[in-house]
């Protein structure tokens, strides 16, 4: 029994004061363990009290109970080490004798642990909203975790992003004031064609488009952009929800150019394609010959 005892408590290192001994490291791991399942359950809890006593909406509830768990997690943390014995007071001694290598091994972690403190607190992102990244990622937050981000795209494919791209890089976010987004549509017609009644044409297709959202400050317009080398060129710019679309704006363009190649065609509007003219300086009698012959018939 004593000899057990003495395994237990015999030191097997001493950092900076700090004396470590196996029973230390079992009450450690012991207390760790029976603590974040502990936290688990109450984060679990705190979240339906807030969403179904209180109301509020599951954006506030993610920032507000991921805050509260990471705060007792570095309470628990201290309190695993006083019940392994450390004195908390060496703590720092501690954590000074390990500084250099968290300094120049830890440092993307700490910026990214200090950006999702920020981004939970402040509230500028929030789960559900739609954001594009500096290198063109689009997708919907679905959850704002301490290190990483998660985005799932359109294509269905989950993305963690690290937090400090979202503090130290440019994000373009779709839904952060509201969810009114206006999509630009160019195309063209062959000359000759009146552009009142491709506007009228287009303008009425468009709004029979499902995605379409329209009222005084949001109206549907068709714009005249000018004369190109082959086409009148015109861009049709609509309203949209993009909470209600839910889709990538590619697949939304789609539907779009759809309606206005069916509403041209039925209304017999041509749609042009590029017309080259041809001079040849040279050529031989024989293919002039036959050319002639043709054009003749």
């Amino acid at each position: 029994m004593e000899t057990g005892l003495k395994i237990f408590t015999h030191p097997l290192w001493k950092i900076g004061g700090v004396t470590i001994t196996l029973l230390g490291i079992l009450k450690l791991v012991t207390v760790l363990v029976l603590g974040l399942l502990a936290l688990r359950y109450l984060r679990r809890k705190l979240e339906l009290v807030l969403v179904r006593r209180f109301g509020l909406p599951a954006s506030l509830v993610n920032s507000v109970t991921t805050l509260v768990y990471y705060l007792l997690l570095i309470i628990l943390f201290l309190v695993a080490l006083s019940s392994a014995g450390v004195d908390l007071t060496q703590v720092g001694i501690l954590f000074g004798a390990l500084g250099v290598g968290i300094g120049f091994g830890l440092q993307a972690i700490t910026s990214n642990f200090i950006s999702g403190i920020i981004l939970l607190m402040e509230g500028s992102l929030k789960p559900g909203d739609l954001v594009e990244l500096e290198d063109g990622t689009l997708g919907v937050v679905q959850e704002i975790n301490i290190r990483a981000t998660i985005i799932r795209t359109f294509d269905g494919e989950d993305i963690l992003v690290p937090n400090s791209e979202f503090i130290n890089k440019r994000v373009s976010t779709w839904t952060y004031g509201d969810d009114w987004r206006r999509i630009h549509i160019p195309f063209g017609v062959a000359y000759g064609t009146d552009p009142e009644r491709v506007k009228k044409v287009v303008t009425e297709a468009a709004r029979q488009v499902p995605l379409t959202e329209e009222d005084e400050d949001h109206p549907v317009r068709v714009w005249f952009e000018g004369f190109g080398d082959s086409a009148l060129n015109f861009t049709l710019v609509v309203w949209i929800r993009q909470s209600r679309a839910k889709r990538a704006l590619t697949g939304i363009k789609s539907d779009y150019y759809y309606a206005i190649h069916r509403a041209l065609a039925e209304a017999g509007i041509e749609i042009p394609f590029p017309q080259r003219d041809l001079h040849l300086r040279s050529i031989s009698p024989e293919i002039m010959h036959t050319l002639r012959e043709v054009s003749h018939g």
